[in-house]
Parts: C-alpha cells; sequence; structure tokens
C-alpha cells in the first residue's frame, strides 16, 4: 500500500491480506499466485475475485521487480494476448499495444507463434507465447491503496446513552470518497478508565461520521477530551487541497 502520512509517500513494500501478499511497486500492486495451475481465462476469473487483473508487464522495471520475487523454476501468466497474428499483433489488457513499450522477449524468432494457436504470453525470466490452453500459475495486478493519516483532539460527551454520534472532519479536502475510513479514540488523559469503540457510520469527500461508543460503561459520561486517529483509504489517485 502507498501510505499518505501528511504527503509522506512510501513507494516499495509488501503487504500481506490472510495468505496472499501484494508487492508493491510504484502505484501498483502484484501477486503472485504459486498455487493451483490454471488456464488463461481462469487466471483472469481468478485475478478479478481479487479487484485485479492479470500483470501489465510494460518496463524492464516492472519485468526485473517480478523476476526477483517469483521462483525461477515456472512462468507466469501475463495479461498480453495475441490479437493478430504478426509478431507485434499483442495487446495488453488494458487495450494499449505492446509496440508502445519495452518488450521482453526470450530471443530471436521469439514470439514464434508455434502451431498458429499460441495467442496468450508467460512470464519467467523473460517472455514466451504460449497455447492459452495451457495451465500455469499467474501474476496479478491492482492499483495500490491511498491511504492518509489523520487525527484531532475534541471535548466529548453524552448525557444518557454510553455512545454518541460524531462528524469528524479531515482537515483537509479530498476530490472522491475514500472507500472505507478506519478510526480508533483513546482519551487525552490516558490516566482515565474510558475505553472507546468506533464505527464508521458515513464517508464523505470532506468528513466521515462515527459511532462512539464507551465500551467500560452503559450509560453516560461528562465532557472529556479525546484524541480520534484515522486512516482513510483511496482505490484511486486523489487531489488533497
Amino acid at each position: 500500500m502507498k501510505l499518505f502520512a501528511f504527503c509522506c509517500i512510501l513507494s516499495c513494500l509488501s503487504v500481506a491480506v490472510g495468505q496472499i501478499t501484494w508487492h508493491q511497486l510504484g502505484t501498483s500492486e502484484y501477486y503472485i499466485h504459486d498455487g493451483t495451475k490454471v488456464n488463461y481465462q481462469a487466471a483472469v476469473s481468478a485475478c478479478a475475485l481479487l479487484n485485479a487483473t492479470l500483470a501489465r508487464v510494460k518496463t524492464t522495471q516492472v519485468q526485473q521487480f517480478l523476476v526477483q520475487k517469483i521462483n525461477k523454476r515456472t512462468s507466469y501468466y501475463i495479461g498480453l494476448e495475441r490479437i493478430n497474428p504478426t509478431p507485434t499483433g499483442f495487446q495488453w489488457n488494458d487495450g494499449t499495444s505492446v509496440t508502445s513499450g519495452e518488450t521482453q522477449w526470450s530471443g530471436e524468432g521469439y514470439p514464434d507463434n508455434s502451431g498458429g494457436r499460441e495467442n496468450c504470453v508467460q512470464l519467467s525470466k523473460q517472455w514466451n507465447d504460449i497455447s492459452c490452453g495451457t495451465t500455469m500459475k499467474y501474476i496479478c495486478e491492482r492499483h495500490a491503496d491511498i491511504i492518509v493519516n489523520g487525527s484531532f483532539a475534541k471535548v466529548v460527551s453524552s448525557t444518557y446513552n454510553s455512545y454518541t454520534m460524531l462528524d469528524v472532519m479531515y482537515k483537509m479536502c479530498f476530490d472522491a470518497a475514500p472507500y472505507k475510513v478506519e478510526a480508533s479514540a483513546r482519551m487525552l488523559d490516558e490516566s482515565l478508565p474510558y475505553r472507546f469503540n468506533v464505527i464508521t457510520t458515513v464517508v464523505q469527500p470532506h468528513f466521515f461520521r462515527i459511532k462512539l461508543e464507551r465500551v467500560d460503561i452503559y450509560s453516560g459520561w461528562s465532557p472529556s477530551e479525546i484524541k480520534i486517529s484515522w486512516k482513510a483509504y483511496f482505490n484511486t489517485t486523489i487531489q488533497i487541497y
């Protein structure tokens, strides 16, 4: 994930989600599937379930990054398909032509379209065209999450209930709403026994609404100064004002 801590950016890291690890390079994350081998269409579907596509290896930088991560003794589907029988007749799954960028073919004579049916591409140390029915592993790609951090202090109370609803301003403006916001709360005076659960109920470009609930009591509480920390998650590029 890419992390904005008020404009501090981390450019390359790995993020484990369950048993899936995403490797970040720039604004993209890559998942290298080393499990069951599948055909090309099944690989496309598997990536789609992860809100991703087969990887587009458009630069030598991406090629070298992935080669460092993969099992060198096997091959992986990438998001490149043949659209006509010429040596340059390949297209990435975002619609761009392979001729518009760098290529990593195995050497002279490749792609060779052996048997006239090698319409997909595998990546190992280099590329090779292959039948789309061949079963192999695959590499998925998705846009890296952008995370914006923030916090603020506020005096909060509840007259009767153990919870209160609270609108939290980001203190900055985004041109799109985050797809989720995670928040936590604690007393500024940590010697006090107050403990809070925070549930986000509404997310907008300029604010989010939370249910702030005391978990150590079941009634209202007097005015208390608390600190709310939050993380806003975006899966597209955003502008911060």
